[in-house]
């Protein structure tokens, strides 16, 4: 299992204000690249209205129909309580989703990527206040938790991955995401929700966890603006290439 570096250290702001639970969401996992049962849904079931989140450890998806994976991370659905604050959602055809379920749909429908719905084997607090709390102290203490949904990431060529910026930095569930795969050789693409952090380390902390991998500059937006941002993400990714 690859080791993340001064994971720690990403936590010097421990008595800052948590940006960018714009999303609410955030042990130990071995590396398992391409060996894992995947659990990512093609656009088309998106579209259709059909869950496209993994639930559990298995797959409820059809066969990968892209090159393109768009894995996202969101406490709403990472949830053990049932109200989800009203800061961290969004409206987005008809459904109550997560900031950045939202985003990573939008994503798929555009560009006919798979969606994976990255979970963890523990529960968040949907409360804000409970989860800003919840999260500064996951950061302190270093932890990786563990995922309960896994993907087979051995033949996508570019990655999407999509989460709300926490403490100025990623949560530690996409520390986790990043320590289970080999994303080596892949493109990968940072989308993040925040509240005036953007992407606060996102591009810096992918270059470090995979030195091996393409990195662009990746896309992020307001956790209030979510439900209107389709627009703008769409010409983003045209202009992606």
């Amino acid at each position: 299992m690859k080791r993340i570096s001064a994971l720690a250290a990403a936590v010097v702001m421990t008595f800052s204000v948590m940006t960018a639970c714009g999303d609410t969401s955030s042990s130990q996992s071995s590396n398992s690249s391409g060996s894992s049962t995947s659990s990512a849904s093609s656009a088309s079931s998106a579209a259709a209205g059909e869950s496209s989140n993994a639930s559990g450890g298995s797959s409820n998806a059809s066969q990968k129909s892209s090159d393109i994976l768009v894995a996202y991370f969101t406490a709403a659905e990472n949830g053990k309580d049932d109200v989800i604050s009203s800061a961290s959602k969004a409206n987005f055809n008809g459904r109550e989703m997560g900031n950045a379920a939202v985003l990573a749909t939008i994503i798929s429908e555009k560009t006919g990527g798979d969606l994976f719905s990255i979970k963890t084997v523990k529960d968040y607090p949907l409360d804000y206040d409970e989860l800003v709390d919840y999260a500064k102290q996951e950061q302190k203490d270093g932890e990786l938790p563990e995922l309960e949904t896994s993907v087979d990431v051995s033949a996508y060529k570019t990655v999407y991955v999509v989460y709300p910026v926490w403490w100025y930095t990623m949560p530690q569930a996409i520390y986790s995401f990043f320590d289970k795969y080999d994303l080596s050789g892949k493109t990968l693409i940072p989308v993040t929700t925040h509240e005036g952090s953007s992407m606060a380390d996102s591009v810096d902390k992918f270059k470090s966890l995979e030195p091996d991998a393409q990195v662009k500059d990746g896309y992020s937006v307001r956790g209030g603006s979510v439900s209107s941002a389709k627009e703008e993400l769409e010409k983003w990714i045209d202009e992606q290439g």
